[in-house]
Parts: C-alpha cells; sequence; structure tokens
C-alpha cells in the first residue's frame, strides 16, 4: 500500500504548525519531517512537540530527513547520537541519510569502505531503537544510479538498511520503470514530483502524470506500507501543492 504525504522541506519557509495545516487540508496522511529547519539534529523537545502536533492532526511521520551524510557528517562534529535520539523523539520510524558525498563512478575503494563500514554502525544503533535506516537516492552518493543502489544494498546486506527512490532527472518511464524494477526490495519511501528535463524546471504533478501511473504501477508491487511524499512543487506554491495532493490522491487511487 502507497501512503500520500509531503516533505516539510517542500516548505522550509512556513512554521512546523502550517506544514501541518497544509498536509490536513491537501488531504495527506503523513509527514517527512525535515532535519534542516523544522526539525534540527539534538532538539528533543522541538522534535516531541512537533510529533505530538502530527499526531493530533490524525497525521503520521514517515520519516526524519535528517541530513546526515555518511563518511562527512561524523568529520564536522554533527553526532548520529543526536539525529537517532530526535527521531526517536519524533516518533519516526526511518531515518533518510545520504550515502557519503561522492558520485558512486569517481569514489576510491577506500572512500567507498569507509561509507560502507560506517553506515552498518549506524544502522546496528538505529535497529537497537527500532528505527530504519534509508539512503536518498540522488545525485553525488553511493547511490546515484540503479545498478550502484543494488550493488550497495546487496554489499550491506543489512535488514535496517533501505533506500528511498525518485526518477532520476531527464529519465523517462522506461529506464525509471527497469530501475525500480531493480532496487524495489529495497524501497521504503518515494519523493514524489515531476521536474523535466532538469532539477532546475519544476512543473506541476499532473503534467507527469502518464509517467507516475507507469511508476505507481511498479511500485505497487511492493507488499509492505511505503511513503509516497511530495517533495518540492512549482514556485513553491500553496495553491500548487494542494493541486499536486490532488493529483498524488488519484494517482494513488484515493478517492
Amino acid at each position: 500500500m502507497m501512503v500520500p504525504g509531503v516533505a516539510s522541506v517542500t516548505f522550509r519557509d512556513r512554521t512546523p504548525q502550517e506544514v501541518i495545516k497544509l498536509a490536513v487540508k491537501a488531504g495527506l496522511e503523513e509527514i517527512e519531517w525535515g532535519g534542516d529547519i523544522h526539525v534540527p539534529a539534538g532538539h528533543f523537545e522541538q522534535a516531541t512537540t512537533i510529533g505530538r502536533l502530527t499526531k493530533e492532526a490524525r497525521l503520521m511521520v514517515s520519516a526524519y530527513g535528517s541530513y546526515y551524510v555518511v563518511g562527512k557528517s561524523s568529520d564536522e562534529g554533527k553526532r548520529f547520537a543526536d539525529v537517532l535520539n530526535t527521531a526517536e523523539a519524533l516518533n519516526a520510524p526511518i531515518i533518510r541519510i545520504w550515502a557519503g558525498e561522492k558520485s558512486s563512478a569517481e569514489s576510491t575503494r577506500t572512500y567507498r569502505r569507509k561509507v560502507l563500514d560506517e553506515t552498518r554502525v549506524l544502522a546496528d544503533k538505529a535497529g537497537r531503537k527500532g528505527i530504519c535506516l534509508a539512503f536518498e537516492f540522488h545525485d553525488n552518493t553511493l547511490n546515484d544510479t540503479y545498478t550502484a543502489c543494488c550493488e550497495l544494498l546487496t554489499e550491506l546486506a543489512h535488514p535496517q538498511i533501505k533506500t528511498y527512490w525518485q526518477p532520476l532527472h531527464g529519465a523517462g518511464p522506461d529506464i525509471n520503470g527497469a530501475g525500480i524494477k531493480m532496487i524495489l526490495p529495497w524501497i521504503v519511501g518515494v519523493h514524489v514530483f515531476h521536474w523535466w528535463p532538469k532539477a532546475e524546471v519544476r512543473l506541476p504533478l499532473q503534467d507527469g502524470a502518464n509517467d507516475w501511473k507507469q511508476y505507481i504501477n511498479h511500485l505497487s508491487k511492493i507488499s509492505e506500507t511505503i511513503s509516497c511524499n511530495l517533495e518540492f512543487v512549482k514556485d513553491n506554491s500553496a495553491e500548487q501543492f494542494l493541486k499536486d495532493a490532488k493529483t498524488l490522491q488519484e494517482l494513488l487511487g484515493i478517492q
């Protein structure tokens, strides 16, 4: 089952209360809270409050978008313990992390080993609290292509390490559809948007509805519940967000 929601980074300029109100107005079911603005790591009281407000609005917390970069953040003094405890206070079942800051093509064996070794340690810590780690599927990381994703998660082979998915920029439904099939066993969340042909060109989700129908058909093969969260909208517009939310619900067959 696929559950419609929103990533709070879509509205970085709005308060958590405003994000919650928009999600409710849009008829969505969950929020992926971002650690960059709305729920900074280490702000445990704030995380507890936002988790409570989300629940009181009859919404779920789908994940904590931590922006923790494996292989870098700890070197910069960012403590994963703070990230983990913040996610726990928020009552988030998933922590979204980044698989390094170098592309799979340019990463050395030494760098790759560093990222994988640290990821395993973090996953063990998160697992003890019943929390899953999920990589952002993004360029300039070790999780930047479908082949790289398969290799990464196969090598890690850890039950608490999964991945998000989002369309590769400039790739159509044939490439992305085949890619989804490759990484299907590891997908726990989806970021929904229509940017074409580059990330700088944000378009209404309705413009990409035909592509997304195919993506959702592939994703429907996943037996577990997964999050389908809107992430960014054209012109950062609340009005466009409400339209995109309606499109998403229609694509998911929610009336």
